[in-house]
């Protein structure tokens, strides 16, 4: 232990004249404080990448999952089959716009969107909830006019939600663009 000491002391002997004894200039450590908690603000965006990712494959397997219990093999594929085959092509017209839409909400996802996103997606499972039970009375009643007039409305309503939803969300980046050009001019 003590040839470690001895060491240390003959290191420490060699560069005795060599040490930086000054102050650092005034306002150093203010610059210094300023710099670190830039620093630390931009960290906070790695979280956020892993947050993009997560969201929209979320998503997608939220889509996917409807889209299965859907249009799986049990019960809901007599509904398929029991549709015409223009029925059949509308429905998954419709289905795709409301797929893509659905992908611009999410991906616009961030804190200032996350409330209206949020309520946006309440909304959609409402309106899917009741677009399942148009189906259920199809699969039942058979195709009629007022249910495939309804499947329709459904389908129409949520793409014009979502459209509604991203004007919104447009909106409120216009204005935070306008805030932070106010607050730096």
């Amino acid at each position: 232990m003590k040839t470690e000491e001895n060491k240390m002391d003959e290191i420490f002997s060699r560069f005795d004249s060599q040490w930086d004894m000054e102050e650092p200039a005034a306002g150093h450590e203010d610059r210094f404080l300023d710099r670190l908690d830039k620093h630390n603000r931009k960290k906070p965006k790695g979280k956020g990448l892993i947050y993009w990712l997560a969201v929209p494959a979320a998503a997608a397997i939220a889509i996917l999952l409807t889209m299965l219990f859907t249009f799986s093999p049990d019960g809901n594929d007599k509904t398929m089959a029991k549709l015409s085959p223009k029925t059949e092509k509308t429905q998954m017209y419709f289905a795709s716009i409301i797929n893509q839409e659905l992908e611009k909400v999410q991906k616009e996802n961030t804190p200032e969107t996350k409330t209206l996103v949020a309520d946006a997606m309440k909304h959609m499972q409402q309106l899917e909830a009741d677009y399942d039970k148009i189906t259920h009375d199809l699969a039942k009643k058979g195709e009629n006019k007022q249910l495939i007039h309804a499947m329709i409305t459904n389908l129409q309503t949520r793409i014009s939600f979502l459209e509604d939803v991203l004007v919104k969300i447009e909106n409120i980046k216009k204005i935070k663009e306008n805030y932070h050009e106010d607050n730096n001019a």
